[in-house]
C-alpha cells in the first residue's frame, strides 16, 4: 500500500539522517537522545517528499507524526520529550511515540517561528560547531535563539520539558467564537502555537488564523452553521467543541473538499472519541459513512485504522457485513486490502467469519499474501476452535519458507483452544530463553490476551506485569513496551481493570519509566473503565 511504501522510504531516510544527527554530532547524554531522533524523523520527511511528488505531504506528516504522538500523549503515561535519565540501563525506556513523533511536530513549530532560512543557517552552524563532538539541546537552542526574535527558551521549556498536551475549547455564541486553553494536568501551562479555524455558513467557508499564547482569543465571526477547528492541521492538542459543532462535523466531515482539513478533522474527532465526547455508535457510523466516499488513499487508511476500536466494542454484525462488502468493492484497492486485514482481527459475526474462512480455505485472494493467510489461520482458530487442528495443519503445509514456518509453529500454539495449553505456554514465556525472538513472543502474548478471551485472560496481567523488570533486563530496548502492549491493549473488562489496579496498588514505588509504559499500554482499558 501507499502507507507501506512511504514508511519504507522514511525508514531508510531516517537511518541515513543519523549520519549527521547521532554520528557527526552526538548528544552529550541519553536524556537528549531525542535530539538525534527528532532530526532523523524531521529530515527523513524532507528527504522522502521529493520522491513522492503526487502525495500531499502535509497530510502525511499529520498522519505519521501528529496522530502517532497524540496516541501516547493522551495517556496517563505521557512523558516530556526531554526526560531525565539516571542510568544508561534505562535509556531504552525513554524511546516512544513522544520522541519519534511529537518531537518532529515541535520542530515544525520551531521552524514556523524562525522561518526556513534562519533555521537552516542555525542547523548548519550547529553541525559545524559540534562536528565529531557532543552537544546538548540547550546548545542548539542557544544557536537558534540568536537568529530569532522570539523567546525560544520559553517555547522549548513548555514543548520539550513538559509532558501532555493542551485542551483547547471553542465556544460559539452570538456571532463570537471564544477560544481558550487549559492545562489538563493543572500546572497552568500555556503552549504557544498557531492554527486556523474555518467558519462554515451555508455554502461559504472563511478561514481565521489563531495565535495562542495562553490568553483567551475571541473572534468576531458573525453567522455560522458550525466551525472546523485546526483546519490547517498545524495545531496540537485536544480541540473541544460544543454539541452542535461536534455533531455537524460527525455528519459533514466527509464532504470537506480540502484534504488536509478533512484529515485534521478526522483526527480531531478521534481525539474527542478517545476523551469520551463521542460514543462508539456515533463514531462507527461516521467512519463507515466517510469510508464509503473517501478517495484519498492516506485518509482512507486513517479511517480504517480508527474503525477497529468502535467495531470491536459494539460487535455489530450489520456494520461488519457493510465493511466486508466494502472490502470487496471499494474504489481504492489499498482500502480493500486494509479493510480485509482489519476485519481479520476484529470480526465476530458468524456470516463474516465464514466468508473469511472461505477466503483462507481457497487461498487465492489477489490482495492477500502468505503473512495474511498466517494471520487468518491464527484468527480463525480462535473463532472456530473445533477446526484448530485442521487449520494449523493445512496452513503449515502451505508455508514453504523455513523461517516463516518456524514463526508459524511458535505462534500457532497461542490459539490452541485448550486452556491448559494456553497456561503452559504463558508460563514458558516467563523464562527468558523461551522469548528470545521478541516480536513472535509479543504476538503470542497478544493472542493469549485476545479480545475473544478477554475475561479468562485477565489472570495473566498481574504475573505478566511482575515480569516486566526481568523483561527489561534480558530483552531488547523496545521489548518492555511491546510486552506490556501485548499484555494490556486488548483488554476492556472490569476483571482486567481490577487486576491492573491491584498490581499498581501493590507496586507504588515502581520505577517511573517502566510505570509510564504500563500506563500508556493500559489507556484503552482505563478509558473504558474509569
Amino acid at each position: 500500500t501507499l502507507d507501506e511504501r512511504l514508511r519504507r522510504t522514511q525508514l531508510i531516510a531516517h537511518e541515513t539522517a543519523h549520519m549527521w544527527f547521532g554520528d557527526y554530532v552526538t548528544m552529550e547524554w541519553f536524556d537528549d537522545v531525542w535530539t538525534k531522533e527528532v532530526f532523523a524523523n524531521y529530515f527523513a520527511a524532507r528527504m522522502t517528499e521529493p520522491l513522492f511528488p503526487d502525495i500531499n505531504h502535509m497530510l502525511n506528516r499529520m498522519k505519521a507524526h501528529t496522530s502517532a504522538a497524540m496516541s501516547e500523549d493522551r495517556t496517563e503515561g505521557s512523558t516530556s520529550i526531554r526526560q531525565p535519565l539516571d542510568n544508561l540501563a534505562n535509556a531504552g525506556l525513554i524511546y516512544g511515540q513522544t520522541i519519534y513523533n511529537k518531537a518532529p511536530v515541535v520542530m515544525d513549530k520551531l521552524v514556523e517561528i524562525m522561518g526556513e532560512e534562519a533555521f537552516r543557517a542555525g542547523i548548519q552552524e550547529y553541525l559545524t560547531t559540534y562536528a565529531y563532538s557532543n552537544a546538548t539541546w540547550n546548545d542548539l537552542i542557544a544557536i537558534l535563539d540568536r537568529r530569532c526574535d522570539e523567546d525560544l527558551a520559553s517555547f522549548s521549556d513548555v514543548w520539550v520539558n513538559q509532558r501532555g498536551m493542551p485542551h483547547i475549547s471553542l465556544l460559539l455564541n452570538d456571532g463570537k467564537l471564544r477560544i481558550s486553553e487549559s492545562d489538563p494536568l493543572g500546572r497552568g501551562l500555556h503552549w504557544p502555537q498557531t492554527f486556523t479555524v474555518d467558519i462554515v455558513a451555508g455554502n461559504t467557508t472563511t478561514r481565521h488564523e489563531v495565535v495562542m499564547h495562553g490568553e483567551e482569543v475571541t473572534l468576531e465571526i458573525g453567522n455560522a452553521d458550525y466551525i472546523i477547528p485546526n483546519s490547517d492541521g498545524r495545531g496540537y492538542g485536544l480541540f473541544i467543541l460544543g454539541d452542535n459543532d461536534r455533531a455537524a462535523l460527525l455528519t459533514h466531515y466527509a464532504t470537506i473538499a480540502n484534504e488536509v482539513t478533512r484529515q485534521a478533522t478526522i483526527m480531531n474527532l478521534r481525539e474527542l472519541y478517545e476523551a469520551n465526547y463521542i460514543s462508539n455508535e456515533e463514531w462507527l457510523s461516521a467512519l463507515i459513512r466517510g469510508l464509503g466516499t473517501e478517495r484519498n488513499a492516506l485518509i482512507a487508511s486513517t479511517l480504517v485504522g480508527y474503525v477497529a476500536e468502535p467495531l470491536s466494542a459494539l460487535r455489530s454484525a450489520e456494520a461488519e457485513a457493510e465493511l466486508y462488502a466494502m472490502s470487496q468493492s471499494h474504489t481504492l484497492v489499498s482500502c480493500q486490502q486494509q479493510l480485509l486485514r482489519m476485519l481479520m482481527q476484529v470480526t465476530t459475526s458468524h456470516d463474516v467469519c465464514n466468508k473469511l474462512y472461505t477466503l483462507w480455505h481457497e487461498a487465492k485472494h489477489p490482495l492477500l499474501n502468505v503473512n495474511d493467510y498466517m494471520t487468518l489461520a491464527y484468527e480463525l482458530s480462535l473463532r472456530f476452535p473445533e477446526r484448530y487442528d485442521t487449520i494449523a495443519t493445512t496452513q503449515r503445509e502451505r508455508i514453504t519458507d523455513e523461517d516463516r514456518r518456524r514463526k508459524f509453529d511458535f505462534i500457532i500454539r497461542s490459539v490452541n483452544p485448550s486452556v491448559e495449553a494456553q497456561e503452559r505456554l504463558f508460563e514458558e514465556l516467563l523464562e527468558p530463553e523461551n522469548r528470545r525472538i521478541e516480536p513472535w513472543t509479543a504476538t503470542v502474548i497478544s493472542y493469549l490476551s485476545h479480545p475473544l478471551r478477554d475475561r479468562e485472560s485477565a489472570k495473566y496481567i498481574y504475573v505478566g506485569l511482575s515480569e516486566l523488570r526481568e523483561v527489561q533486563r534480558t530483552g531488547d530496548i523496545f521489548f518492555p513496551r511491546n510486552w506490556v502492549g501485548a499484555l494490556l491493549e486488548n483488554h476492556r473488562t472490569k476483571e482486567a481493570y481490577d487486576e491492573l489496579k491491584r498490581w499498581l496498588g501493590d507496586n507504588p514505588d515502581y520505577p517511573q519509566l517502566l510505570r509510564n509504559k504500563i500506563l500508556q499500554a493500559a489507556h484503552p482499558l482505563l478509558r473504558v473503565q474509569q
